[in-house]
């Protein structure tokens, strides 16, 4: 078997899609390019490429944390596409827009970076598959570094493509909680004075603006007793999805995002969140 016979194998999804971004006066614009998503990575290409060694114009690498949501149908200079977001495969927490021109396509492409995640969560990648300290310590990807209070500690272990990167540990917890999904849901999704009892980071937080029924724009300002002296507190400005699934599990998603309404604070440094998804 030849090499090109091998890149095609691995070639999972291909095809146009457009890259949507916005410039420094907030208006948003397409770029079209040819992706591949093959094996692990999605790589970017200004034309069809004959062979995928040919060198893309970007790479991104898709892991178990990668989340993609729908954003449906949008107008973008007289052209329309239907949205979808890629989140936590960008080393600098950037997420990634891109657009389809019919939602038959844009679907298959939500399938495959679904597909991919869900393979890598279960082969063994999972929080969900780690039921003690010795299953974690085993684990490939992810290493429990403490527990307190019945809650478990993790820290993602550096893949291959991250050797020669500087790049940030991303860091994970999972509990178990004595209460119905929908309470637990409700209590997650608080941002009033109530959340500072379970919450100790917590100081105050708001709706900045409800895109749809499941996402929204949210401002939190975090107390800073937690850091050392004399560092300045911290404030989040993040964009939160939420959905239910079918088996009644909740799925909340955060990144961070810039908005008009809420520019930086002198008072505030303002954070970064990769990404962070809130199981219930």
């Amino acid at each position: 078997m030849d090499g090109s016979s091998k890149d095609d194998e691995m070639r999972i999804m291909e095809g146009w899609l457009y890259r949507i971004r916005s410039n420094k006066f907030g208006f948003q614009y397409s770029r079209k390019r040819y992706y591949v998503l093959q094996n692990r990575l999605l790589k970017s290409f200004t034309s069809v490429p004959i062979s995928l060694h040919k060198d893309p114009l970007r790479t991104a690498f898709v892991n178990s944390s990668s989340c993609v949501m729908e954003s449906g149908k949008k107008s973008i200079r007289g052209k329309v596409f239907f949205i979808f977001t890629l989140c936590g495969i960008s080393s600098n927490g950037v997420s990634v827009k891109l657009g389809a021109r019919n939602p038959e396509e844009a679907a298959k492409w939500v399938e495959a970076f679904q597909k991919v995640s869900l393979k890598m969560t279960q082969n063994p990648l999972s929080l969900v598959s780690i039921k003690d300290h010795k299953a974690a310590d085993v684990s490939s990807y992810w290493t429990i570094f403490g527990c307190h209070n019945g809650l478990r500690l993790f820290k993602e272990t550096r893949n291959e493509y991250d050797q020669n990167k500087v790049v940030h540990s991303a860091i994970a917890a999972m509990s178990v909680i004595d209460g119905a999904p929908e309470v637990v849901f409700q209590i997650l999704m608080s941002l009033g004075s109530t959340r500072s009892e379970w919450d100790f980071c917590f100081k105050k937080g708001s709706v900045i603006e409800s895109i749809d029924g499941q996402t929204d724009i949210i401002h939190k300002n975090l107390n800073g007793d937690w850091l050392p002296w004399g560092m300045k507190p911290r404030d989040l400005l993040l964009q939160r999805y939420w959905s239910r699934e079918e088996d009644g599990t909740y799925v909340i998603l955060y990144h961070s995002v810039l908005h008009k309404k809420c520019p930086p604070q002198k008072s505030y440094v303002r954070a970064c969140l990769k990404s962070n998804v809130e199981d219930t």
